[in-house]
C-alpha cells in the first residue's frame, strides 16, 4: 500500500506554468496514459454522494498496465480528504482480465486519456496533465519524508502558489477526473 497526498488544480496557462517548472525541476516522463474505471454490481462507485470515495481502474502506461484500487481515508462532503491509500498490481495480460471482470459483473464506467509528463521538484513530484474532453491540470504529490499528511498537503499548496497559482487552498479540485468527466459530459 502507498499513501498519497496530492493536490489537483485547473491551469489555463499551461505552457507558462510548464516553464517554471522546467526552471526547478527534471523532466523524468512523458507519456499517454489511459484509465479505464469500473464498478462492481452490487456497489456503484460513482453513485456515492457527494463524491466517491473509492477508484478501481486498469491503468494502460506505454511500458506496463496496472490495477489498481485507490480508496479515500477522511473524506468530508466537500470532497476533500486526508490521504489516499492505493493497491496496485502489476497486470500482463489486460484483456483477460477485461474478460474476469465482465465474468464478474464488473462494469466499466468511463475511460480517461491523458498525456502526463512527470516532473521532479526536489520533494514533490509533479505531473502536467492534458485530459481529453477536460483539458489541463497540474498535480503536485508529496513524495519526501513529511511529518505527516497534513504537512505534506501544506507543502503541495505551498509550491503550486509558488510557481504562481492563485489561492490554491481554495480552488484546488477534490475529485478526480473521472467524476469530472463524467459531471461534465
Amino acid at each position: 500500500m502507498n499513501i498519497e497526498v496530492e493536490i489537483k488544480v485547473k491551469i489555463d496557462n499551461f505552457e507558462e506554468i510548464k516553464e517554471k517548472v522546467s526552471k526547478i525541476g527534471k523532466l523524468i516522463k512523458s507519456i499517454k496514459q489511459i484509465d479505464d474505471y469500473y464498478v462492481p454490481s452490487h456497489r456503484d462507485f460513482f453513485a456515492r454522494k457527494p463524491h466517491p470515495i473509492e477508484w478501481l481502474r486498469i491503468r494502460t502506461n506505454p511500458d506496463k498496465v496496472v490495477w489498481e484500487y485507490t480508496r479515500s481515508i477522511n473524506q468530508r462532503d466537500d470532497g476533500d480528504y486526508d490521504y489516499a491509500e492505493e493497491y496496485e498490481i502489476e497486470i500482463l495480460n489486460k484483456e483477460e482480465l477485461k474478460k474476469i471482470l465482465n465474468f464478474l459483473d464488473f462494469k466499466k464506467s468511463v475511460t480517461i486519456e491523458k498525456y502526463r509528463e512527470y516532473w521532479m521538484c526536489d520533494d514533490i513530484e509533479v505531473a502536467l496533465d492534458n485530459v481529453t474532453g477536460l483539458g489541463y491540470f497540474i498535480e503536485a504529490e508529496a513524495k519526501g519524508d513529511f511529518k505527516d499528511d497534513k504537512e505534506a498537503k501544506v507543502e503541495c499548496i505551498k509550491f503550486l502558489e509558488n510557481l504562481g497559482i492563485k489561492d490554491v487552498e481554495n480552488n484546488y479540485i477534490k475529485t478526480g477526473y473521472p467524476e469530472l468527466y463524467l459531471e461534465n459530459h
